[in-house]
């Protein structure tokens, strides 16, 4: 059980605590409703707020462990993200009392690099909603927006994103034929795609195209935010409920049923030749020079396109078609 009772620091009695606790309050009243956000408090003995979210009262005689309470329940309720974006909503106010309290709430570990994001959907108002709500976020930087495939891709070449949320489909391209686009751009880029129906035929054809997520418009906003920053660490960007659609249908299938009119990338292919030699992703990293993540994410992408289920499978369908050297494609 962690100890939350800590003396207060007169290096920080300048500090108003009301204003580090009313930050957090509404930083998830703005992302998940008032309602949900007076919950979490309720939970929190001695604190309470109004109506707007503004802390009226918390314990003074042990504000750190306050504060540290109310992180810990937002992750006890939304996971790794809600205690991620409790500590970036304290991090402005706590920054100014130096080292000690910064250390107290777990916030003494230097800031991520923003993920840059790319915006691609022909509706003005929903990107512009969408770059308001992530835009906010530390960790994110939105460094553009489009309304096409012809757009996205000239400013793929342009910003060079890490990550791309598109909403399909676009006037002018289906979500498969603008993934496949935008990767040939950008091989290394993470595509996000967001539909407005549950299409299942679509889900694995944007998937085998080389998508890493596949959300629908139903999903809530910090859970949209912690896909994101999981795709960013290597995960698939979907829910359990498409992980467990996309495993049934992996279940379906053959063992070693290739799809044979699959498209690789030519960086996926330089990945499935490395599997030949039984090579480990940091190994595979430090040939291509790319991060063990990205390897990762090549790694899933071969799979799902030949519809394998593990790397050996994948390394005898590269033996089988001759893929065992390796020069660096360019």
């Amino acid at each position: 059980m962690r100890n939350l009772t800590r003396p207060v620091d007169p290096s920080t009695e300048e500090i108003s605590y009301r204003e580090i606790l009313t930050s957090i309050v509404k930083r998830f009243a703005r992302l998940a409703g008032m309602t949900a956000a007076l919950n979490v408090v309720r939970k929190i003995p001695g604190l309470s707020v109004d109506d707007e979210g503004n802390v009226l009262d918390y314990d003074t005689h042990d504000p750190l462990g306050t504060i540290t309470l109310l992180i810990d329940q937002h992750e006890v309720l939304y996971g790794q993200s809600g205690r991620v974006l409790a500590q970036q909503a304290a991090r402005p106010l706590a920054t100014i009392t130096g080292d000690k309290l910064l250390q107290g709430l777990g916030l003494s570990e230097s800031p991520t690099i923003p993920m840059r994001l790319l915006l691609v959907d022909n509706h003005v108002l929903f990107r512009e909603g969408l770059e308001s709500l992530l835009g906010a976020q530390p960790d994110v930087r939105v460094v553009g927006q489009a309304g096409t495939m012809r757009e996205a891709i000239a400013l793929t070449r342009t910003v060079l994103p890490d990550l791309v949320l598109m909403n399909v489909p676009l006037p002018d391209s289906t979500g498969v034929d603008a993934t496949r686009a935008l990767l040939a751009v950008v091989p290394d880029i993470k595509i996000v795609i967001f539909a407005m129906h549950d299409d299942e035929e679509q889900l694995f054809e944007i998937i085998r195209a080389g998508a890493i997520g596949y959300l629908s418009w139903h999903v809530r906003s910090v859970e949209l935010f912690g896909i994101l920053q999981g795709v960013m660490r290597g995960e698939a960007g979907i829910s359990g409920i498409t992980a467990r659609r996309i495993l049934d249908e992996f279940a379906r299938l053959p063992s070693y049923q290739a799809d044979e009119s699959a498209t690789l990338t030519s960086r996926e292919i330089q990945v499935l030749r490395e599997l030949v030699s039984d090579a480990s992703n940091q190994e595979i990293a430090k040939r291509l020079v790319i991060s063990e993540n990205t390897v990762k994410n090549h790694v899933r992408n071969v799979l799902v396109k030949l519809h394998f289920h593990s790397r050996r499978q994948a390394a005898e369908y590269a033996r089988r078609h001759g893929l065992t050297t390796h020069p660096l494609d360019s």
